[in-house]
Parts: structure tokens; C-alpha cells; sequence
């Protein structure tokens, strides 16, 4: 009788074992459950890419003629102004003897005006002496213009065949200095590369084939720079042409620089396997962002409350939805402002008198600081873009962690009287962390964002399971 007792007595203990085990598991599940406050704060959308910078403008600088190098006036990293000297060369024979007939040419034409010209004085002084008639004065007065057009003319060619946009001084056709010519800078800029040696023969740019002729330098114009980028075919449809980039570079630290989109390729290439397309990017400036200081967020101004309540909600409706596609367009705060103030009338509702406001300055617009830093940076330079598809300020959040989809509703569970309530939510914008809440939810709500194995078998929904926002 005790051995039965006794076996009892285990038995019991073993089953009150098992229960307080269950109740802690179940406790520890309970407790990974998480929860997270609704809050406001700012939500920026933004495709990632890298780039290399280039200059706006380029120019290959190549000589008309072809020759041999004599003299080269500049070297690489040189500043140069529009008409500087660059180079002189010497004609190879065959085309110095096409600036010697052009300039026997003009010495002809020249001779020729010269008569005309006193032969035109000596028949004016013929006729008013009364012993030849006007005609022949008219006769020599036209010989004489036609003398000046013929020397004009034969002047021009001579300076097309020598690359020269001024007159050419008169020489004696006996002189060596026939044979050279100089190479003048097309463009202001910088010399950022020199192709040719002193005494090397380089080709004319002006024949039709062998290249178009030696590129003798390039110049670049480094006050306007871009960065080309290549957006594959999934976000290319995000970008449009004048939205604001933020322009980082490995090279120059605790440096933002700030740009737009200014071209999209109207056409995609095929690269590894994945259709890109080019983009470029103006780098307008840049701003100093100090080390371990958080810049400062602007708030976002609502309209009086009052001339909403005087809308329908089919026109609040309206207004909402206007709004979110101006915010996901990249629209500043004051042009959607203007957007809704202007349906606002449009619906008939009386606006409050506006306050001026002490101005901001937007932190894109760069300072004298900025303006000059934009000139360390280097062609070919790596950079890192960060383009604003989109951005939301002050509106509520939660985190992307807090959202499902039940029975095809976006939902949140949302903690009411100590347990959790599937809430339906109406979103908008979201990055990587953050989902904008535009119903459903206001602030200080507080949302599951990490679930039990309990807490999702108790979802509704088939299986009692949701599914992930964004996720499949």
C-alpha cells in the first residue's frame, strides 16, 4: 500500500513539473511579442547608385593642318583662356604649298586693289578737270569695289586654311614664319591631357579619314561638372529629370554635395545580363556636414483644420490623395502647400490669413565655402548618389516590421486594452525602415512589430497566417 502511495505521490509530482515547464515556455513566448510606439518623423525615398564624374564640356583641340609639333606653349594641368597659344607647327610640304599659293593669292589681290584704287583718284581727277566723261569714273569705281571683294575673298581662304578667326598680317612671301601656324584654345578650362611630344608629326583634323586627324590636347571646363550613372530598368521608371541628389565621395570626407538629374538616356543597353539606362547628374554644390551633428528637419505646416471641415469628404478625399502624389513626386513643402491651397479655393472653402514666417534656408543651397569646394573635384572621380524619389515630413510612422497583409488589407496589430487587435492601415511612402500611416492609426498608438508563434497562429486570416508587408 505505501509502494502505491508512493507512485502516486511521483506521479503527481511529475505532472505538476510538467505544467509550471508549460506555463514558463508559454510565458517566454508571450514575451517575445514586441511592441512599438506610432510616432511622426520624416520618411525620404531614395534610389542608391555610384557614378564617375565627368566635365559638362570637352574639347579635343586638333590642328587644321598637318606637320610637326615645334613648339608647345602649355602642359598638362595648365588653365587656359579662349585664343590662348597652344602649339605651333610646321607645315608638312604639300600643305605649305597650299598656303604659299593662298598667300600669293592675296598679294595678288592686294597688287590689284591698290591699282584700282589709283586709277579710281586719277579718272576723279580727270573728270573734274571736265576732260573725261562720269562714266568712266563709274567704270573704275566699280573695278575698284570689285578688287576690294576679291581681296576680302582670297583673305578668308588663307585664314581657313590656317585655322585663324583673325587677319592675317601682311608678310613677305619669302619669310619662314609661312610655314608654321598656330593652335589656339577652342574654350577656356584646363588641359587635362597632353597627347603629343615637341618634334612629333601629328595629321590635319580636317581629312576625312586616318581618325579625323591627331588630337594634339584636351581641354575640359571644370566649373561645371556631372556624374553619369547607369539605373537599371526596375528603378529607372522612379527617376525624372530635375529631382534633387544628395553626392558623396570617398575621397573628400564630411563633404555633401548636392545635384539634380539632369538627362535620362531615352534608351536602355544590355550590361551583364541587365537592361541600364545613363543618367547624369549636375553637381550644383555642396555643403560642410559636421561630424556627429544631426541637420536640422523642418516641419511640415498644416492648414487650419476649419477649411477642411468645410469639404465633403469626397473633396478631402481629393485633397488627400493630391497630396500623396505630390510627396511621392520628391514636391518641396511649400509647393505642396500652394497645391492645397489652391484646391482649397477652387472647392470654395474660406483659407486663414497666412503668418509670415521667419525664412529657412534650405540646406541645398550652397555657401561660398560650397561653391568653391566643387572645384577639387576631379574627373573620373568615384561617386556615390543617393537620388530623392520621394520624401514625407513630420507624418506618422511605424516601422515595416509592424505591417501585414490579411485577407488582402494592409494591417497592423494594434494593442488595445493589453492585447493585440488587427487594425486595417492606409500607407504611403516607405524606405527601408520606416511606412508612412495616413489612416488607421494616430500617435501614441502602440503596434506589434516581433510576434510568438501563439500571436501569429492567432491572426486571422487562412491558416491564421499573414503575410509580410513587402515580402512575399
Amino acid at each position: 500500500m505505501s509502494k502505491k502511495l508512493l507512485s502516486a505521490v511521483v506521479l503527481i509530482l511529475i505532472l505538476a513539473a510538467l505544467i509550471q515547464s508549460c506555463g514558463k515556455r508559454k510565458e517566454t513566448r508571450e514575451q517575445t511579442a514586441e511592441t512599438a510606439v506610432v510616432q511622426r518623423g520624416d520618411i525620404v525615398v531614395k534610389i542608391t547608385e555610384s557614378g564617375a564624374v565627368e566635365p559638362v564640356t570637352t574639347v579635343d583641340v586638333k590642328s587644321e593642318i598637318a606637320g610637326e609639333i615645334k613648339e608647345l606653349f602649355v602642359e598638362e594641368g595648365d588653365r587656359v583662356q579662349a585664343r590662348d597659344k597652344l602649339a605651333l607647327v610646321q607645315q608638312e610640304s604639300s600643305q605649305a604649298r597650299q598656303v604659299a599659293q593662298a598667300r600669293a593669292s592675296l598679294e595678288r589681290a592686294r597688287l590689284d586693289l591698290e591699282e584700282t584704287e589709283r586709277d579710281l583718284e586719277r579718272q576723279k581727277e580727270l573728270y573734274q578737270r571736265g576732260f573725261i566723261a562720269k562714266k568712266e569714273v563709274e567704270n573704275a569705281d566699280k573695278s575698284h569695289k570689285n578688287s576690294k571683294i576679291q581681296c576680302k575673298l582670297t583673305q578668308k581662304q588663307l585664314w581657313l586654311i590656317l585655322g585663324e578667326t583673325e587677319p592675317t598680317k601682311t608678310q613677305n612671301l619669302a619669310s619662314k614664319t609661312l610655314d608654321h601656324i598656330i593652335v589656339r584654345a577652342p574654350i577656356s578650362g584646363v588641359v587635362t591631357n597632353l597627347n603629343v611630344e615637341k618634334g612629333e608629326m601629328i595629321t590635319s583634323g580636317t581629312q576625312a579619314y586616318g581618325g579625323g586627324g591627331t588630337t594634339i590636347m584636351t581641354i575640359a571646363d571644370l566649373s561645371r561638372m556631372i556624374v553619369k550613372a547607369e539605373i537599371n530598368e526596375v528603378d529607372i521608371i522612379k527617376v525624372k529629370t530635375g529631382q534633387t541628389v544628395d553626392i558623396g565621395f570617398d575621397a573628400i570626407r564630411g563633404q555633401v554635395y548636392h545635384g539634380r538629374v539632369k538627362k535620362i538616356a531615352p534608351a536602355g543597353m544590355l550590361k551583364q545580363n541587365i537592361v541600364v539606362y545613363s543618367v547624369e547628374v549636375e553637381i550644383l554644390g555642396s555643403v560642410r556636414v559636421p561630424a556627429q551633428v544631426e541637420l536640422p528637419k523642418v516641419r511640415r505646416s498644416h492648414l487650419d483644420e476649419r477649411a477642411f471641415a468645410q469639404l465633403t469628404e469626397k473633396q478631402r478625399a481629393a485633397i488627400r490623395k493630391e497630396s500623396q502624389g505630390l510627396q511621392k513626386q520628391g514636391a518641396s513643402r511649400v509647393e505642396i502647400q500652394d497645391a492645397l491651397r489652391k484646391k482649397l479655393k477652387e472647392y470654395g472653402a474660406e483659407l486663414p490669413e497666412e503668418r509670415p514666417s521667419q525664412p529657412i534656408a534650405p540646406l541645398s543651397q550652397p555657401t561660398e565655402e560650397g561653391r568653391t569646394a566643387i572645384e577639387i573635384i576631379k574627373p573620373c572621380m568615384t561617386a556615390d548618389l543617393d537620388i530623392i524619389i520621394g520624401k514625407a515630413e513630420n507624418v506618422l510612422c511605424v516601422s515595416k516590421e509592424a505591417i501585414v497583409e490579411i485577407d488582402g488589407r494592409t494591417t497592423v496589430m494594434l494593442i488595445k486594452n493589453g492585447k493585440p487587435v488587427p487594425q486595417p492601415v492606409v500607407t504611403g511612402l516607405e524606405d527601408d525602415v520606416k511606412v508612412e500611416i495616413e489612416e488607421g492609426l494616430k500617435e501614441g498608438d502602440k503596434v506589434v512589430i516581433r510576434r510568438s508563434e501563439q500571436a501569429r497562429q492567432a491572426m486571422p486570416g487562412p491558416g491564421g497566417h499573414g503575410r509580410r508587408f513587402g515580402r512575399p
